[in-house]
């Protein structure tokens, strides 16, 4: 059982506390600034809650087919584009369905969408003619899904789900990559649309969760384009990034475009594409409101290739 101190006693103890070196700080010098990355990973951290996780590699699985027949079948591309866009939870897609209708990215090949839905994947496809596959990654808290989506004007002949190493520590929520395979007029092109994890998972764990996809697709097509939201956001980890595609045998085909992505703290350059076996011959971000704090990025290849 427990016993109280006598009043006094009590009071001098809690003075001593009050009074003790071991309980007081020294005060910085000039105001108190959080680092800007800290402020990034608090933001992040707040906007991604999430309630459970897709691990199946099978699925849940969505595909659709909104093309018009024969629309593509006597065309001969040239060039060909690709799109990658993270449409941030897919809530406004009315104005994301403007800002693809629109030049540069009106008619695109094939878009990579990530932070998507089942329902909103569709819609879009149905709205600009398009086939698509999407799987979601995770649900959020509030039931909507959150996944990565390839859609394509081409017919597509194959498509999985990579699941990728290093869930989020503090909501444990898990990453993936959806593959997609296009018959580009009896030519196999490889799209993925990735959608790595944010840095708190260190940027060890984001060139690993790239290299897991390089991996997953390595020596399956000559042709392979890997577009998406990277989450290269924190000093140094772009450049890593595009090392590791270097050495891999990949270049990066939106080399140049700038920042993608608005922010509390500026411009951040998170969304990229890498290929192989395609040349780029123009590429950009669409910097108009498209319904995302994500800015669209285009790349378009010389075709044939």
């Amino acid at each position: 059982m427990s016993q109280s101190l006598p009043p006094d006693e009590a009071r001098r103890v809690a003075q001593r506390r009050v009074a003790s070196p071991r309980q007081t700080f020294p005060r910085s010098k000039g105001p108190l600034v959080a680092p800007a990355w800290a402020l990034l990973l608090l933001a992040l951290l707040t906007a991604c809650p999430l309630a459970e996780n897709y691990p199946d590699e099978t699925g849940p699985r969505y595909s659709g087919d909104h093309r018009t027949p024969g629309a593509v079948a006597a065309e001969e591309p040239s060039p060909v584009t690709v799109v990658t866009f993270n449409l941030a939870f897919a809530e406004n897609v009315s104005e994301a369905i403007t800002a693809l209708t629109r030049p540069p990215l009106a008619e695109a090949d094939v878009i990579a969408m990530q932070e998507m839905d089942a329902t909103s994947v569709d819609r879009i496809a149905r709205e600009l003619g398009l086939a698509y596959v999407y799987y979601p990654a995770s649900v959020q808290v509030d039931g909507d899904d959150f996944g990565n989506a390839l859609l394509s004007r081409w017919p597509i002949t194959a498509d999985r789900k990579i699941n990728l190493p290093h869930d989020d520590p503090y909501h444990q929520q898990h990453r993936i990559a959806v593959v997609a395979t296009l018959d580009i007029r009896g030519t196999p092109v490889q799209v993925v649309s990735v959608h790595n994890a944010t840095p708190i998972v260190g940027l060890s764990g984001r060139l690993d969760q790239a290299e897991t996809i390089i991996d997953a697709v390595d020596g399956t097509e000559p042709l392979q384009v890997i577009a998406g939201d990277f989450n290269t956001s924190d000093p140094g980890s772009l450049k890593q990034t595009v090392k590791l595609f270097s050495e891999r045998g990949y270049q990066w085909a939106s080399e140049g475009v700038g920042d993608t992505v608005d922010s509390v703290i500026g411009g951040l350059p998170l969304d990229s594409v890498f290929v192989r076996g395609l040349s780029a011959v123009d590429r950009g971000v669409d910097r108009r409101p498209a319904g995302s704090d994500h800015h669209p990025v285009w790349v378009r290849f010389a075709w044939p290739p």
